[in-house]
């Protein structure tokens, strides 16, 4: 018999402890799918499918039509949608479902990764449900959600429950008009006007005195501005009168203060994108409609 040398065989124990102690790690693809399916046979989700793209690949998202669309014709990614969402992580940890903040509005091919959302929502909107006015439940997997870094405060590796429900409307201001009339439906508001832009005024008082004629005029007012959940975000009283050229408010009231003279008083319900759009100001949340009770004391033209 041979001798073989120490130094060999001490390397050839290294090796062995080294092997036994090596872990096997699982696949996010391995981990997503576990719990994909382990939250729809928890939740008796027995209607949801497997998404199968256009390549007959298994994606790995599973999906339920809700309500099927409406629409003429199918969507396009160069197509304008509008929609709102509800996003929820598998464990409950995190749920988001106010409508006015989820809301989305531009081009269907947008509504991916590279603008905040989910690639998953584009696809399976133009190939699953394909046309407006439905909606469709999502079981996304991590890896096609937000990843291992989440976005905001959903966390890292988090698979989610989705439900979009995609607006008729073609356009926004159809769009923001199905949540102004909801907001009017609710309060028993009555007494109001439209114009074409999807402003709604009353006009408590008209005035008799000078009529704002350019958004040059300057005015001066009394007002209250609230949300629709009745939180009152700004106002001030006749102690304070706010004076101000019309070009420098928001176009609502560019539009809305000029229907009174002098010493009327008007109530404006206010759209998103006549107000602060999207993004919001300060106390005001992204979406919001506005609702404002204005009384006019002195107009400079």
């Amino acid at each position: 018999m041979k001798f073989i040398p120490k130094y060999i065989l001490t390397g050839l124990l290294f090796l062995s402890v080294f092997s036994s102690c090596k872990k096997e790690y699982e696949s996010i693809e391995t981990v997503d799918q576990r719990n994909v399916e382990a939250y729809i046979q928890a939740n008796n989700l027995s209607n949801m499918q497997p998404y199968i793209n256009p390549e007959g690949v298994k994606t790995g998202v599973y999906y339920e039509i809700l309500t099927p669309g409406t629409s003429a014709t199918d969507l396009e990614y160069a197509d304008k949608v509008f929609l709102t969402y509800t996003i929820k992580s598998l464990d409950g940890q995190y749920v988001r479902t106010d409508e006015n903040v989820n809301r989305y509005g531009s081009f269907l091919g947008y509504l991916k990764a590279d603008h905040g959302y989910p690639d998953s929502w584009a696809t399976t909107i133009k190939e699953i449900l394909k046309k407006r006015g439905g909606s469709i439940r999502l079981i996304i997997p991590s890896r096609l959600a937000y990843g291992r870094n989440g976005s905001g405060n959903i966390p890292g590796n988090a698979c989610l429950d989705c439900t979009l429900n995609l607006s008729a409307a073609a356009n926004i201001t159809d769009f923001e008009d199905i949540f102004v009339q909801k907001y009017i439906t609710a309060n028993n508001i009555t007494g109001l006007t439209k114009t074409s832009t999807g402003l709604y005024y009353q006009i408590i008082d008209p005035g008799t005195g000078t009529e704002p004629i350019s958004l040059s005029s300057t005015v001066t007012a009394i007002y209250s501005g609230k949300l629709t959940n009745g939180t009152v975000f700004d106002s001030n009283t006749s102690a304070n009168p706010l004076a101000f050229a019309l070009s420098d408010v928001i176009p609502g009231w560019q539009e809305g203060i000029p229907l009174i003279k002098k010493g009327g008083k008007i109530r404006l319900i206010i759209p998103p994108t006549l107000g602060y759009g999207p993004s919001g100001s300060g106390a005001i949340p992204g979406n919001s409609t506005l609702d404002f009770n204005i009384e006019l004391t002195d107009v400079t033209n």
